[in-house]
């Protein structure tokens, strides 16, 4: 797998400090999967050398573009924010695996925590054409963090959790799971990783609900060579994100 150059088509702030980058799609992505992600490389010239993991957001086939949802939080992210239609961006991708799930499951309990949100929404997407029912629950700091609910399915039923209460109810949004226990077949999150360690102490003694958390890492390759993205499962053996992963099922990596 080598590095494609790709027109950048739109490249908008959506809400907060958070932007919406669609790119044309190529051969490679059209058979991308939701929680899958590409190496992305915010400069032609190199400056910053390394490229940054970014979850594919959404695909669309009809207009032939794929999306990117990010966070401007350093050197290259700005870079990429300043991006407009008509530039070129190397990308490298599809990489890692897609979040799992059995097709015989009717009901999902989908976490989002920040922008963790960005691959959870082409996941919705896919199992409600599958005529699966989805809940999501979304945790953002404030109602100015929080993703446009016009821009899911409105077959999702929404539930939002902020910080400090601006919009939905105030606290964390795994404080939700317990409602859903009875009804659950499977959860997947996304979000921090402390998250990921207060939904595993809420589901507890469920270990018969499947709960797969998609990891995000700083990685300098994507295709396992660095072993910069390596995390411990619960015996300590380590596993890479970019080719194990992102998903991992939570009884695994914290017992």
């Amino acid at each position: 797998m080598k590095n494609v150059a790709l027109k950048v088509i739109e490249n908008n702030q959506i809400y907060k400090n958070t932007f919406l980058l669609k790119i044309e799609l190529n051969n490679s992505l059209t058979n991308a999967q939701p929680g899958q992600f590409i190496m992305i490389y915010t400069s032609l010239n190199f400056e910053p050398l390394l490229g940054r993991p970014m979850s594919i957001h959404r695909v669309n086939h009809d207009k032939k573009y794929f999306s990117i949802l990010y966070n401007v939080v350093g050197k290259g992210t700005k870079l990429l924010s300043n991006k407009i239609n008509g530039d070129i961006i190397n990308v490298l991708g599809p990489l890692g695996n897609a979040i799992p799930f059995k097709k015989e499951s009717m009901n999902f309990l989908l976490i989002a925590g920040g922008i963790g949100i960005a691959p959870l929404i082409w996941f919705a997407d896919k199992l409600i054409a599958s005529n699966k029912n989805v809940v999501m629950l979304i945790g953002a700091q404030n109602k100015d963090s929080v993703f446009p609910l016009n821009e899911i399915d409105q077959q999702v039923e929404i539930e939002v959790m902020t910080d400090d209460g601006s919009l939905g109810s105030k606290g964390l949004v795994t404080e939700k799971i317990k409602h859903y226990m009875e009804w659950v077949d499977e959860i997947s999150l996304c979000g921090p990783e402390g998250m990921f360690q207060s939904a595993n102490r809420i589901i507890g003694t469920s270990k018969q609900i499947p709960a797969y958390a998609l990891f995000e890492k700083e990685m300098a390759c994507g295709i396992g060579i660095c072993y910069g993205c390596a995390i411990k499962d619960k015996d300590g053996k380590p596993n890479l994100i970019c080719t194990k992963g992102p998903s991992f099922e939570l009884k695994k990596i914290y017992g």
